[in-house]
């Protein structure tokens, strides 16, 4: 279809640091790829979580440091478990045909291609345990079923994007690329390669040694800007709590088993989203599944609406290669696309996601989606 072989990326780059880098540089090194296509969360990110910096910040940092071509995977599809997170992502890997999708591994050796033949439905009953979480249940089953023993975040997501992989005839090729350096979630900066939490953490406390574990054109886009955090967002979580009714807050997309009453009965008191979260949290619930339905309270996504949602490629930025890539490819394209953010587009196939702008707008003052067109980049190695 195309002379030219791209290969994806799904990221958050919350924020894009050395450790991204070298993901980057492997996965084009293994691929010889020509073009670099990266599917990046927008203002929220998969943990329900917001973006230490806006999307469009990130986007700069992605091109700056070698992608070709931003993709947004929105707030309702970035916000979702891990099996959901991948299904949506991979299916705008697919709909751009991209030859090639690599991503971090602590287990790189595995054949994650052939990992995409087993058929592992999320949903099933072997994996229901109401003894446990989901995440827990899902792992112990996978192992007793399968011998599969997924222990590590890296490992788990490529599990995911082997299963969505695996639905399409033409699956595209995966490409596990070593995980360097610091563990996940470790708290403490490394030397040149530290985990994206110790980067945010130290971010968010001033601490300039994270200087060394991000490449100098990341540090240079968000210049001038503060960090974000759920404690910027919690007067307005609060209030979205405590002026609706249970029956509105039953309408909110994964809200179950009567959480409407506890979350209602627990937010007035506390003073901190920290505080809020460590006092609803319980062993039924992680707190992943808790911050993601705070966001989806926050953002007022109602059950319906998710449900309804109808996925498109949204550009965020991209290269002159990139955009020689997506006219090569629009003829062929299975998905809406679009490059500006107009009236129609955002009333129609991003409502959702405008929403989402608006909310972080409120924190950051920065217009997020209203007239926002693609950020454009020479290519690095032109």
């Amino acid at each position: 279809m195309t002379a030219l072989r791209a290969v994806a990326v799904i990221a958050e780059y919350v924020p894009f640091h050395n450790g991204h880098l070298w993901q980057l540089h492997e996965a084009q090194r293994l691929t010889q790829a020509d073009v670099t296509v990266a599917i990046m969360s927008g203002n929220w990110t998969q943990r329900g979580e917001p973006a230490v910096f806006d999307k469009w910040t990130r986007t700069k940092m992605a091109l700056a440091n070698g992608v070709d071509l931003v993709i947004e995977l929105p707030a309702v599809s970035a916000v979702q478990p891990a099996h959901l997170f991948a299904q949506r992502a991979v299916e705008l890997v697919q709909a751009l045909h991209c030859d090639d999708l690599s991503f971090g591994s602590e287990h790189p050796d595995w054949d994650f291609n052939q990992l995409a033949q087993l058929d592992v439905q999320a949903t099933g009953q072997e994996f229901q345990d109401h003894h446990l979480n989901f995440p827990t249940a899902f792992r112990q089953a996978l192992l007793r079923e399968y011998g599969l023993a997924l222990q590590e975040p890296n490992d788990t997501l490529g599990f995911w994007y082997a299963q969505a992989a695996g639905q399409f005839s033409h699956p595209v090729h995966l490409v596990p690329v070593k995980r360097q350096g610091s563990g996940h979630r470790d708290q403490q900066l490394g030397r040149t390669i530290s985990s994206g939490t110790a980067i945010r953490r130290a971010l968010l406390a001033g601490d300039l040694d994270y200087r060394t574990s991000v490449p100098a054109a990341s540090n240079q886009a968000w210049t001038g800007l503060t960090p974000l955090d759920w404690e910027q967002f919690w007067p307005y979580l609060k209030y979205a709590i405590t002026q609706q009714t249970p029956a509105e807050l039953r309408q909110i997309y994964q809200m179950t088993e009567g959480l409407e009453y506890r979350l209602q009965r627990l937010a007035p008191s506390a003073p901190s989203f920290a505080n809020f979260l460590a006092a609803v949290k319980t062993k039924r619930y992680t707190y992943p599944r808790l911050q993601r339905l705070c966001t989806y309270i926050l953002l007022n996504f109602q059950a319906q609406a998710v449900r309804d949602y109808q996925p498109v490629l949204r550009v965020l930025g991209m290269t002159t290669r990139g955009q020689q890539y997506l006219h090569t490819v629009k003829k062929h394209l299975e998905l809406p696309l679009i490059t500006t953010a107009s009236k129609t587009a955002l009333d129609q196939d991003l409502a959702l996601e405008a929403r989402a702008g608006l909310v972080t707008e409120l924190v950051n003052g920065r217009i997020q989606d209203r007239g926002r067109s693609v950020i454009r980049k020479p290519a690095i190695k032109e």
